[in-house]
């Protein structure tokens, strides 16, 4: 009879009372030391079930999600039926992760101990199934190679069970009609242990089955057939994997199985050299990708020349310590080939190093060069005409246009990549008196984080549409608001209510990162007012401003204008009476 809901929650019930919790310790109590494996597994097996539907599981640190976090590492006591429960569990919330990987390491436990109950089978298929149409997300390619493995374990000898081969690279296809060539009584066991391994190193219980089903020639010609056509197989660019790649991710384990197993066979019929390209493809990558086309293909065949290490598989470890660029890889070569390898490992890391940070370099500076030509030449199609028309000249991208008592700035910024983000505000040269305090800064090549003023909007990567609606806004919105900074009571609004300043565009494409923001030096706004009143000979407004801002605490950097302040009060005492 199988398992149910209600007789967990009787077991529970009793475990509650035997320690004298009750069931109002759901579920903190499951982690009292006092309860046993049965019961643990019981809380666990309660806990899959309620599961929210959701990727995430549980708030993290919640009761709920540590006891699924820990309790599956424990030793704990699965059969066929809980095993059976944990999958139903996993199915019916979607196969997550957090539900799926824990009731197949469970399952796994039970069919290593010589279960083949059909139901376990049939819940396993149907985890299987569920798992091949989420996708590679989430951990479900992971859990659907370990669904598989799984099944291939329940079927009975002498079934040549193929379904561990996937489809989605060009290997796959060649290696089911290799296999069928030969008698299923001799290569079924060699499959099987070949499935079996997963991403996991090779323990010795595993490698003494290997050495065992490679007994028949069938099964060692087989080694040899999948071997070579995974050395000739095409890259391949489909749905399996979002990038180019030799191998799909179940086959890339059942290739590496294989050249682990090559290990046992004489070079006569897996030579070094086969093992070698194997290497070399496995570790090459498709630009733009980093990524290598098979690396824990690569990785197991140098293992397996260093584990076999004839003459010839030395002189092969040898050739790939030169023709490899992963310094991963070269080091592991020196380490297989002994003190002079390693020496030569060195020397030969030291060049790929070298090699790559010349290259990154110059692809940085040519990729940067390109994009920013294009940003270039979009600018001048759709905005440059504009800020001509507006009266600006231009310095690069730095536009400027000088007024009588001001220097308004637009300044387009790009990072390299294509994105293009305005920059706009003024210079007011008053502010920097030959004679006094504040930094001197030259009108006629003032950049934007120079400015008294300064606006910084968001913007976008530089298509046609983007800067046809950056042009606009500059004629509109930008040019109307540089021009009202010359009024001094248009700047005051914008300094202390904030308002005038252009709005956020309403599209989203254009939003504003920060602004307006005044230099260091004036930091008040006060400072500002009075300055620009002062130069401009209105003494009234000078007094009125300039005592606001002496009337401003002595704060944090208060120290950085107090000299600037005594300077304009000085000014403002010089101007005449009226």
């Amino acid at each position: 009879m199988a398992l149910s809901r209600d007789d967990l929650v009787h077991e529970m019930e009793a475990a509650f009372e035997r320690i004298g919790v009750g069931w109002a310790g759901w579920p903190s109590a499951v982690t009292d030391p006092r309860l046993t494996a049965r019961e643990r597994l019981a809380a666990l097996l309660l806990v899959m079930q309620v599961s929210p539907a959701r990727v995430n599981g549980w708030p993290y640190g919640s009761d709920e999600d540590v006891i699924v976090r820990t309790l599956p590492r424990r030793s704990l006591p699965w059969d066929s039926d809980t095993a059976v429960f944990a999958l139903e569990a996993a199915i019916a919330n979607g196969c997550m992760h957090y539900l799926t990987g824990p009731a197949l390491r469970g399952a796994e436990k039970v069919i290593d101990a010589g279960s083949t109950d059909p139901a376990l089978h049939a819940v396993l298929s149907r985890c299987a199934e569920q798992l091949g149409e989420i996708g590679d997300i989430w951990g479900a390619d992971q859990d659907r190679r370990h669904a598989r493995r799984l099944l291939s374990k329940l079927l009975p000898p002498g079934l040549l069970d193929l379904s561990a081969i996937r489809d989605g690279d060009n290997w796959g296809e060649p290696a089911r009609l290799a296999a069928r060539q030969h008698d299923p009584d001799e290569v079924e066991p060699l499959v099987r242990t070949l499935a079996e391994l997963g991403h996991r190193s090779p323990p010795q219980s595993w490698q003494k089955k290997i050495v065992a089903v490679l007994g028949p020639d069938s099964a060692r010609v087989l080694v040899a057939e999948w071997l070579r056509s995974a050395a000739a197989a095409q890259e391949f660019d489909g749905a399996v994997a979002p990038f180019v790649h030799l191998l799909a991710p179940s086959n890339d384990d059942l290739v590496r199985a294989a050249v682990i197993a090559a290990r046992w066979l004489r070079t006569d019929e897996v030579s070094a050299e086969l093992l070698g390209a194997l290497a070399r493809r496995g570790a090459a990558t498709r630009p733009p990708s980093t990524d290598s086309l098979a690396h824990r293909v690569s990785t197991a065949a140098i293992d397996t020349l260093a584990f076999r290490a004839t003459s010839s598989d030395t002189a092969e470890l040898g050739r790939l310590l030169e023709d490899l660029s992963r310094r991963d890889l070269v080091k592991k070569i020196g380490a297989a080939l002994g003190p002079d390898g390693a020496a030569r490992a060195a020397i030969r890391d030291a060049e790929i190093k070298r090699d790559k940070a010349i290259a990154v370099r110059r692809k940085g500076i040519e990729t940067r060069s390109v994009v920013d030509a294009e940003v270039d030449r979009l600018l001048e199609a759709h905005v440059n005409d504009t800020l001509r028309e507006l009266g600006f000249v231009n310095s690069g991208r730095v536009w400027r246009r000088f007024a009588e008592s001001r220097v308004d700035v637009v300044d387009f910024y790009s990072n390299g990549d294509g994105w293009v983000a305005p920059r706009y505000g003024v210079l007011y040269p008053a502010l920097h008196p030959k004679d006094g305090p504040a930094e001197r800064v030259g009108a006629k090549g003032v950049t934007a984080f120079r400015l008294d003023l300064l606006v910084i909007d968001f913007g976008g990567h530089g298509s046609a549409w983007f800067l046809d609606r950056m042009a606009q806004r500059l004629r509109y919105e930008i040019d109307p608001f540089l021009r009202s900074c010359g009024d001094r009571g248009f700047l005051a609004e914008v300094l202390i209510n904030g308002t005038g300043v252009p709005a956020d565009d309403d599209t989203a494409i254009v939003t504003r990162f920060t602004g307006p923001r005044l230099r260091r030096k004036p930091f008040p706004p006060e400072l500002a007012l009075g300055a620009l009143a002062c130069a401009a000979g209105d003494r009234v407004s000078a007094a009125w401003w300039l005592d606001a801002a002496g009337a401003i605490g002595a704060g944090t950097g208060r120290q950085r204008w107090q000299d600037e302040l005594d300077y304009w009060q000085r000014r403002l005492a010089e101007l005449p009476r009226r």
